[in-house]
């Protein structure tokens, strides 16, 4: 396809955020935020406050 460029990179751009609840799960869930000390933390500042849930899921 020859003509704008402005047009090419219309159809090559791809959508910036794509969900998914694996990958969501691995990188801030409780079982990921309980293997760091940081993470730990957070944990123990979320039961302090009274959160319901205390990683996403």
């Amino acid at each position: 396809m020859t003509g704008c460029p402005w047009l090419l990179s219309l159809i090559a751009m791809q959508p910036t955020y794509r969900p998914s609840k694996i990958a969501r799960a691995r990188k801030c869930g409780f079982r990921a935020r309980s293997k760091t000390p940081g993470g730990r933390k957070v944990l123990a500042s979320r039961r302090k406050i009274g959160r319901k849930r205390l990683g996403a899921s």
